[in-house]
């Protein structure tokens, strides 16, 4: 501002107004004064006054311009006040809202501060807990190492001692299966001649040195005792494989029936025991197998029934057998040819027309069923009597078997082909 006014007159416009008027009374009162004094008294000397009444007046005149002046910049000064207090009374809403924000702002603030010391006790409670679980965690895992750590020794423990075992076990077998073959082979029971790798037969040797061998009606058993470390049964295919092509350069000497032992612990290991390669028969058997084995052959080679037959009954024996033999072959041989003409009779259905065909098919597919065959149908027709009694019934109770399908059945059935009835099926040679 370029002036500096009194305080009270920037503050209050009503007084500043009142000692306007004062002024004016003032100024209007000595006026009065000197003008009744030289009515009273002409003869006094106004002249100074007048300078004095002119001197104050132009001094009102230079102070009514300055009021003049001084209430524009009251009147700008109250302009600015009114904006003040507008400005106030906003200023004093916005007081009022900021103390309410305050206020619910504290509130916050206390209920903050109670859920941060909710939460620090809480926390702190939790920060407890954790760690306790944390250590009895730690506790429980240096536990479980120590236990696992124990099992894991013991395991290791255990496991060292299966495979001593196991290594003692697969390094006695062998001996105690030759030990044990040759013990039966020389009870008096028994008494097949035995050999050992190191003691074969003539011809045996080279890549071809079986562990065991017991001669059998002129010919060879092979015992061998197998053993392995891993994979028992593929150990077992690939033996059986090799050993099947070594035997092969000596088939002429060697039965055909091989045996494996292998410890009676390690059978249960094993899914197949029993291989047909080459024409040979292989079999896994435990040690104690053995005498069982032995004592069968035994008994077969009791029952040499060629040499105790009597010259007739060996002929009968061979007569039934070959009399079973071209039976067995014709009956094929007639099965093939009644096959091969009712396929060739089913190829001819092609020259009907192809809507019939359908008809056909569609029938056989809806109708006809395949024929079940009961066990307690097939049972009684077993025996060769109970069929005869069931063909002379089919055969009686039929008409005359006309005479040209005889003819053409006679070079098949024979001389009897050309009866009406058949009584009997004869075969001549």
């Amino acid at each position: 501002m370029s002036k500096k006014y009194p305080i009270y007159l920037k503050n209050n416009f009503m007084d500043l107004t009142i000692i306007i008027i004062g002024l004016l009374l003032l100024v209007a009162t000595l006026s009065a004064v000197n003008l009744f004094r030289k009515r009273i008294n002409p003869s006094v000397d106004l002249s100074g006054e007048l300078k004095e009444n002119a001197r104050l007046v132009a001094e009102l005149s230079q102070r009514d311009k300055k009021i003049g002046e001084v209430g524009q910049e009251l009147q700008s000064e109250k302009t600015n006040k009114n904006q003040l207090l507008g400005q106030r009374e906003q200023m004093i809403v916005e007081i009022a809202n900021l103390k309410a924000e305050r206020v619910s702002t504290l509130n916050e603030k206390n209920e903050a501060i109670k859920k941060v010391n909710n939460f620090e006790a809480t926390e702190e409670h939790r920060v407890k807990e954790f760690n306790n679980r944390i250590q009895k965690l730690d506790e429980a895992k240096a536990a479980l190492d120590d236990e696992k750590q124990r099992i894991r020794r013991e395991d290791e423990e255990k496991l060292q001692k299966e495979k001593e075992e196991r290594n003692r076990m697969w390094a006695e077998h062998e001996e105690n299966v030759k030990f044990k073959l040759a013990e039966v082979c020389k009870d008096p029971r028994y008494g097949f001649q035995y050999y050992d790798n190191n003691n074969l037969p003539d011809g045996f040797g080279g890549k071809f040195k079986p562990d065991s061998l017991i001669k059998f009606q002129d010919q060879y058993v092979i015992f061998d005792a197998k053993k392995s470390e891993s994979d028992l049964q593929n150990y077992i295919n690939n033996a059986v494989n090799s050993t099947a092509e070594k035997i092969d350069a000596n088939k002429e000497s060697i039965y055909r029936t091989v045996f494996f032992v292998v410890p009676t612990e390690t059978m249960k290991l094993l899914k197949k025991i029993s291989f047909d390669v080459h024409g040979y028969n292989f079999f896994v058997i435990p040690p104690e197998a053995i005498e069982i084995v032995l004592a069968s052959f035994k008994k077969i080679s009791t029952y040499d029934l060629t040499e105790k037959l009597d010259p007739q009954d060996r002929e009968n024996i061979v007569n039934l057998i070959a009399e079973f033999d071209y039976h067995i072959n014709m009956r094929n041989a007639l099965d093939i040819l009644a096959s091969e003409s009712g396929i060739s009779v089913l190829k001819k259905i092609e020259i009907v027309r192809g809507d019939i065909i359908q008809d056909v098919t569609q029938k056989k597919i809806e109708k006809t069923r395949l024929q079940p065959f009961s066990t307690a149908g097939i049972k009684p027709l077993l025996s060769t009597e109970k069929q005869s009694e069931r063909i002379n019934e089919l055969t009686l109770s039929k008409s005359a078997i006309p005479e040209d399908n005889l003819k053409r059945m006679g070079p098949i059935l024979g001389k009897k082909g050309k009866k009406n009835k058949i009584d009997s099926l004869a075969i001549d040679d």
